[in-house]
Formats: structure tokens, sequence, C-alpha cells
């Protein structure tokens, strides 16, 4: 199977990918998983973190590997995935998760904006540094978790962070065109409150039409449906080998 590095979106942390990672290691998989600089911290990454800071973080975890490394980025993840080719040549393909999709000279804010369907903002406060903002109490359950174990939605709750608003206002740039050269597979969670289905499929056709898989779930499906989501990871990474 391949090498998978998981990178995890807004607020969140490595943390996030705990119960899909044993699955997809039982499926043969090699998994990494990374915190973005500052999600490691508890009061969040600092105000001046930028989607390069991401991109490069990820691209030098990749690097490491002695094989090309397929990468899988959720909700904002998906951007700093598409950001992350151009500092690394050891990336194999990209798998987007409920994921923004950029293209040069897009953001992730520019792209939110665009979706007919917003029901996310009405749950995020600006942070008092004014650079970052914060998932109002007990509001993951709706806009991320809702088809969780109230368990999970609690542990999940408990442990988001404050989110920097420059990676989300930055536009890509993608050197050398290496992300759009990459093969790519999207896959829709068709409950999602955080990023409208309509949205993530406009993204993902937009990006040549690339295959795109379906789940019915909400957000986090690394959650609320790890064994499901694994299969298609490893459905999507099977296509990927055989279109190559």
């Amino acid at each position: 199977m391949a090498t998978l590095l998981l990178v995890h979106g807004a607020w969140h942390g490595a943390w996030c990918w705990d119960k899909l990672v044993p699955v997809l290691e039982a499926q043969g998989h090699t998994v990494l998983t990374l915190d973005l600089p500052g999600h490691e911290l508890p009061d969040g990454a600092p105000a001046t973190t930028t989607l390069e800071d991401y991109g490069r973080a990820v691209a030098s975890l990749a690097n490491t590997q002695s094989e090309q490394v397929v990468l899988v980025g959720h909700s904002m993840g998906g951007g700093v995935i598409s950001q992350a080719p151009s500092y690394s040549t050891n990336i194999a393909g990209l798998i987007y998760l409920a994921a923004f999709v950029l293209q040069h000279g897009d953001s992730i804010a520019a792209l939110a904006g665009a979706s007919e369907v917003d029901e996310l903002s009405d749950h995020v406060d600006m942070a008092p540094d004014g650079g970052r903002t914060v998932i109002q109490k007990g509001a993951g359950s709706f806009v991320f978790y809702e088809d969780c174990t109230p368990e999970d939605q609690a542990a999940a709750n408990a442990r988001l962070i404050p989110q920097p608003i420059q990676p989300l206002m930055d536009a890509l740039e993608d050197m050398e065109g290496r992300a759009m050269a990459l093969p790519a597979i999207g896959i829709v969670c068709e409950q999602d409150r955080a990023v409208h289905p309509g949205l993530q499929r406009m993204m993902y056709d937009a990006r040549n039409e690339m295959p795109t898989y379906e789940m019915d779930a909400s957000h986090s499906p690394f959650v609320s449906k790890p064994k499901e989501l694994a299969d298609l990871i490893t459905k999507a990474v099977t296509h990927m080998a055989e279109a190559s």
C-alpha cells in the first residue's frame, strides 16, 4: 500500500486522526501525521502563521520518507496540501477530504465566500488578539461532529484551539504548477455543515474534474466513520496507482 501523510484542518491538530490511523495501518499503509506549526500548543498557533509555514512543514516531513507520499488534506488542510508540493518533489498524489482545493492565486477565504450556504461563520468568534478565530464553546458538535457520539463530540470540542486567520487569507503559490500536475481525488461529505457539499463539488470539478467519492457523513468522518473513510482512502490510492 501507500505512505500516507494526513493533514488536519483549522482549529484542530494531529489528534483528530487517532481513530483513523490504526484502521489505515491495518489495511497495509504507512501513516504519518503532524501538528501544523503552532497547533501543538494549547493556546494555538500565533497570528503570524502563514499558509507557507504550513506547506513547508508538510513538505519537510514528506522529504524525510524513502518513498513518495500521498497527502490527505481535510478542510483547511486541502489548502495546505495544495501548497506543499511547491517545496517537495516527494509527493505522489493528493486526496482532498471535505477540503478546500486551491489553484494558483486562490485563497481559502475567497473560496469559502463563494459558498451559497454558510453554517459555520455564526459559530466562529474573533479571538481577543484580533488575528485568530475560535469556535464557540460546544459548537463543534453541530458544525464538525454532528454524527459522532456525545462522548466523541465532548472530547473533540475540548481540544479545539484558536486558528490564525492569515493562512486562510494567503493566496496559493503553486510553484511550477507542481500541485496541479499531481493526481488528485476528492471525497465529498454529504452531511457537512462546515464546508458545504455543493462547495466541495464545485472545487473538485474545477480541478480538472478530478474523480470524487461520496460519504454519508458530517465534516469529520475520521471520528464518526473511520472504517468507511479508510476504505475510500485505500480505494483512492489504488485508483491513482492504476492510473499512473
